[in-house]
């Protein structure tokens, strides 16, 4: 859409004024707008019209205050309320009939010095970051394995002994020191600097948050206040309440705090309590689960894996394709939005781990991780976002309340929690436009799966996948565009 001039020019009240639309860099727009004289003066008049009716000054009974008077004493008020209504209707209506998507606050040229002008036209540009352009490639051209596994003896064990820990019962040991398996309550304090102390500026308080302390095993990684430490259990073991823990690092590359981003950093930990599980035995959690024997139990795992091997093999499906999709398409990202959408992309990753059903500390350590990942991953994240954003408006993709109710019935389950009460807390937390999202894409990776090539293969937990059969679907695809735009980056934030 570069240098292109239009006029804007509908019914007989609607503000009328030309635009041109010129290219500004990757996936930003130039728009330079022109609001003729007689338009200004005719708001400008209106503007005056409703002071005459409703203003009151003394010796004046309302709406009898002579003209020049109110244009003596409200002209610098009626003038810059009409310049900030002209530029926000129009640059609103140029996004509008010219089909962009902005991603980002418009940010006006010289607008410090902008003024409507005493005679003349008003000229004005704006600079907007949008949805960037992507071309997709045929869909029947991807390729992608289809790994079946089984579930083992001693998956089903492992599972138990999970459950086992999680319905566990917590214990405070009085004066007990951090051992390898513990949680720690503490009280962290994000500082700005290496080796801050207790006068530097603060980046994040974290009244409290809950550590959970890895061995060798894990090679003492964990995570607080969503920051991957490598040694934090090395850093902790030992320590009791009371006892203060400071580590000077480099913030994660992909934090969405861009003071804490590649920043260096002094995270602060005091610790306030130590908590050790006491894991229930087998017959406590199948009394829990409502059944009659360890072998019922055994049963019911068994199925709840069968389920999350399925999710999680239409999980590597989906990164197969968004794979094979980011190294096909070119997409030039805009400069300034990488930070701004790594909290939604890490948002609806998080749910999606949940709805695979993987452990709430696991999906909290994960997305330590990830935000600790490169830029250059996090850029990648970004253009997958873009990218299956244009295949779900192309395919016609759109979901509904029954759907995203659906999902959320699932997630409370897992999560043993009553739907509604999921549902508010969502909602308080922004969240209900990511899981909307995060459903839209599932199903246009399900139409894209239609036409691609899939060949399946049988596997076990520990064992070689083998060649099963192959199948290819080659279903013709609407390319009809959808009106809707529920979904738009500004909201995305990236990936999934």
């Amino acid at each position: 859409m570069a240098d292109e001039s239009t006029t804007v020019e509908e019914t007989e009240d609607a503000l009328k004024f030309d635009v041109k639309i010129e290219d500004a860099g990757p996936a930003c727009k130039a728009l330079t707008i022109t609001i003729a004289e007689d338009q200004i003066r005719s708001r400008i008049e209106d503007s005056y019209g409703s002071l005459e009716d409703e203003a009151v000054l003394p010796g004046f009974r309302r709406g009898r205050a002579p003209r020049r008077l109110l244009e003596k004493r409200f002209a610098g008020h009626v003038r810059d309320d009409v310049k900030n209504n002209l530029l926000s209707e129009s640059y609103t209506k140029a996004l509008e009939d010219n089909d962009l998507d902005p991603l980002s606050d418009p940010q006006v040229e010289d607008a410090e010095n902008l003024e409507l002008p005493e005679s003349g036209d008003l000229t004005f540009t704006v600079k907007v970051e949008v949805t960037p352009d992507v071309e997709l490639p045929a869909f029947d051209s991807i390729e992608v394995t289809q790994t079946n596994r089984s579930v083992s003896d001693s998956d089903i064990d492992e599972e138990i002994e999970r459950f086992q820990q999680q319905g566990g019962r917590p214990t405070t040991p009085e004066g007990a020191k951090i051992e390898e398996g513990d949680y720690a309550g503490v009280e962290v304090k994000i500082l700005a600097g290496e080796d801050a102390g207790d006068d530097a500026e603060v980046l994040q308080h974290v009244p409290q948050d809950h550590v959970l302390i890895n061995g060798k095993s894990a090679e003492y990684k964990g995570h607080v206040a969503g920051i991957v430490v490598d040694d934090l259990g090395k850093q902790l073991k030992g320590k009791t309440g009371g006892d203060v823990v400071t580590v000077s690092m480099t913030g994660p590359s992909g934090h969405e705090n861009e003071d804490i981003k590649d920043k260096p950093i002094t995270i602060q930990l005091t610790v306030q309590s130590v908590h050790r599980i006491e894991p229930a035995s087998v017959e406590d959690i199948t009394a829990q689960m409502g059944l009659g024997s360890e072998d019922e139990l055994k049963e019911r795992v068994r199925t709840m894996l069968e389920q999350r091997n399925e999710q999680n093999s239409k999980a590597d499906l989906y990164q197969q394709v968004t794979d094979q999709l980011v190294e096909k398409v070119e997409l030039e990202l805009p400069t300034g939005i990488t930070g701004q959408q790594s909290a939604r992309v890490l948002q609806r990753q998080g749910m999606e781990m949940l709805y695979r059903g993987v452990p709430e500390e696991e999906v909290r350590a994960q997305l330590a991780e990830m935000r600790g990942a490169s830029e250059e991953q996090a850029v990648r994240q970004l253009k997958q976002f873009f990218i299956l954003d244009k295949a779900s408006k192309d395919l016609d993709i759109d979901v509904d309340e029954q759907e995203l109710n659906g999902r959320i019935a699932m997630l409370a389950m897992q999560q043993q929690r009553r739907p509604d009460k999921l549902r508010q807390e969502m909602a308080k937390q922004g969240q209900i436009e990511q899981l909307y999202l995060q459903i839209r894409e599932q199903k246009t990776l399900d139409k894209i799966l239609e036409q691609a090539k899939v060949t399946e293969v049988e596997g076990t937990s520990g064992g070689e996948a083998e060649p099963k059969a192959e199948k290819t679907t080659k279903k013709k695809t609407s390319k009809k565009k959808s009106s809707k735009k529920k979904a738009s980056a500004k909201k995305a934030d990236g990936g999934e």
